[in-house]
């Protein structure tokens, strides 16, 4: 299995919904370059910010959701 940041696994959820357990299971291939292009536009947005450590809705590591 694969762990996702959490902006990540956001992004992919917003995104990419149909193939996000796929991923979390290890076909990385299916992440391509044009989507790794996207999410890396979309952590420069406001919205993608805030999904990053130190943003607003990120959530540390042991922190209850």
């Amino acid at each position: 299995m694969v762990t996702l940041t959490q902006s990540l696994q956001h992004w992919l959820w917003e995104n990419h919904k149909d193939i996000i357990g796929l991923i979390i299971f290890g076909h990385l291939e299916l992440f391509t370059e044009d989507m790794k292009k996207e999410y890396l536009e979309w952590c420069q947005t406001e919205e993608g910010r805030q999904y990053l450590k130190g943003g607003s809705k990120y959530i540390e590591e042991g922190e209850n959701k």
